[in-house]
C-alpha cells in the first residue's frame, strides 16, 4: 500500500511591518572619508523590508501584530595614495509585539562589508606632475567626488542589511518549503541555510534524510556536525550510534562529552556496549565518570519500558 503523501505544512500568519529606526554607531574616532545619510538610508532600508516577503501587508497579518526592526550602522574607512576602502556593519534587532503573536519574528542578525575605490590624483597637484601614473589610474575617469563617496557608502551599507534580510528571509521561507526543499538545503555547500534544514528534518522526524544527517556528523564545521546530531536524537534513528562511535576521536573531550549523552539519550544495545566499553577503559577519568553515569541511566531507562510491556 503507497504511503499518504506528507502533509503541507502551513505558515504561521505574518505580522506587519512596524516602524523601522536607524541608528548610527560610527565610532568616535573613525572618520570616513564621506558623510552618509542616515536618514535617507533609514527610508531605503524600510523600502528593503517592505520588499522581503518577511512581512503581510498593514492590516492583513497576524491580528494587531507588528514588528519592529531598529538597525544599528557604523561606517567607516580610509583613502592611501591611490585607493581608498569604504567599511560598513550592520546590526537588524527584530522585536514582535505581542512576543508570543503567530509569525514573531525575534531575531539579532549582524554583518559587515568593504569596497574598495580607485583614488586620482588630479591634474596641477604635485602627484600628477612628479608621479607616473599607474595604467589603471590613467585608464579611468576622475576620482569619485563627494557625493558619490557618500552614495558609495549608503550603497553598501544597504548592501550589508539587504544580504542579512536575504538570507534570513530564505531560512523563514524554508520552514513551511516542502520536504524536496529541506533535501536541497540539507546537501547544499555550508551556511545558515543548511543548518536550518538540518533543524527542520529534526523537527520534522524526515526519517528519509537519515543517511544525509549521518555524512554530516563528519563534517568539519562543528556547529553543523551538531545540529546533525540533534537532528538524529529528535528523529530517535539509532543508526547514528555506530556512526557516532566511528566518527569521533576518542581523545577530544569535549566530543566525547556530546557523544555520551546522544547515545545514552539514543539508546539500544550498541549504545550500552559502547558506553561499557568507554566506562571501563577511556584514560581520561571525568569521560570514564561520564560514561558510567550514562550507561545506568540507559539502564534504568530500558528496564523501565521492559517493565511497562
Amino acid at each position: 500500500m503507497p504511503a499518504a503523501p506528507a502533509a503541507p505544512v502551513v505558515a504561521a500568519p505574518r505580522p506587519a511591518l512596524g516602524e523601522v529606526t536607524l541608528q548610527n554607531t560610527t565610532p568616535p574616532g573613525a572618520t570616513p572619508p564621506a558623510s552618509v545619510d542616515f536618514d535617507r538610508l533609514q527610508d531605503s532600508l524600510h523600502a528593503r523590508l517592505a520588499q522581503s516577503g518577511l512581512f503581510a501587508p498593514p492590516d492583513a497579518g497576524a491580528p494587531g501584530a507588528v514588528v519592529r526592526v531598529r538597525a544599528d550602522v557604523a561606517v567607516d574607512g580610509a583613502e592611501v595614495e591611490d585607493k581608498g576602502v569604504a567599511r560598513a556593519a550592520v546590526r537588524l534587532r527584530f522585536d514582535t509585539r505581542p512576543s508570543d503573536a503567530p509569525g514573531a519574528i525575534d531575531e539579532d542578525l549582524a554583518g559587515e562589508g568593504e569596497q574598495v575605490y580607485p583614488i586620482h590624483a588630479r591634474p596641477g597637484t604635485p602627484k600628477a606632475r612628479g608621479a607616473k601614473a599607474h595604467p589603471a589610474a590613467r585608464a579611468a575617469q576622475a576620482s569619485p567626488s563627494a557625493d558619490e563617496k557618500r552614495a558609495l557608502f549608503e550603497r553598501l551599507a544597504l548592501r550589508v542589511a539587504g544580504d542579512l534580510i536575504d538570507n534570513f528571509a530564505a531560512r523563514e521561507k524554508l520552514s513551511a518549503a516542502p520536504e524536496s526543499a529541506i533535501r536541497a538545503a540539507l546537501r547544499a555547500d555550508g551556511g545558515e541555510l543548511q543548518e536550518q534544514a538540518i533543524r527542520i528534518a529534526g523537527e520534522r522526524k524526515l526519517h528519509d534524510e537519515v543517511p544525509a544527517l549521518l555524512d554530516l556528523l563528519d563534517n568539519p564545521n562543528e556547529s553543523v556536525r551538531d545540529a546533525a546530531l540533534g537532528a538524529l536524537i529528535q528523529i530517535g534513528d539509532r543508526r547514528a550510534v555506530s556512526a557516532l562511535t566511528k566518527s569521533r576521536s576518542l581523545h577530544d573531550r569535549r566530543e566525547m562529552r556530546k557523544i555520551i549523552e546522544a547515545i545514552a539519550t539514543l539508546g539500544g544495545d550498541e549504545a550500552l556496549d559502547y558506553l561499557s566499553f568507554v566506562a571501563a577503559t577511556h584514560d581520561d577519568e571525568e569521560i570514564r565518570a561520564l560514561a558510567a553515569a550514562a550507561k545506568q541511566r540507559l539502564e534504568r531507562h530500558q528496564q523501565a519500558s521492559a517493565d511497562k510491556r
